[in-house]
């Protein structure tokens, strides 16, 4: 079980607070009303994916319109030796020749549930 608060203020369009087994994902307003609308973006694309329900997406539980805000189950981040282990190129292709969105780069990946899922794929 994923315990404890976290901020985490890393993303340039988005900021993610942690909170018990969630992530609440909201527009950052830091570097501007471009970003801050890049955020919002961000959040609808998120919500749109997740709608689709593939199985290689972390899901949205919850979204404001507008992209104000979304709620996902929290993901454990990936160990050194499973990013080291993990082929994101090949997760990213679906059998049906769609792609992920995401980038390879292990913040964006996860473990939901024992398997590797995409957590931030609103770019």
């Amino acid at each position: 079980m994923i315990t404890g608060a976290e901020w985490n203020r890393c993303g340039v369009t988005r900021e993610v607070i942690l909170v018990g087994n969630i992530a609440i994902k909201v527009p950052k307003v830091t570097y501007g009303w471009k970003m801050f609308l890049c955020g919002l973006l961000a959040n609808m694309q998120e919500r749109e994916f997740s709608a689709l329900s593939w199985s290689e997406l972390c899901p949205v539980e919850f979204s404001m319109p507008g992209g104000w805000l979304i709620i996902m189950r929290r993901a454990k981040p990936l160990s050194e030796a499973e990013w080291a282990a993990f082929d994101a190129e090949t997760f990213c292709k679906r059998p049906d020749g769609s792609i992920i969105p995401v980038e390879f780069k292990s913040s964006s990946f996860g473990k939901l549930n024992g398997r590797i899922v995409a957590i931030d794929y609103g770019n």
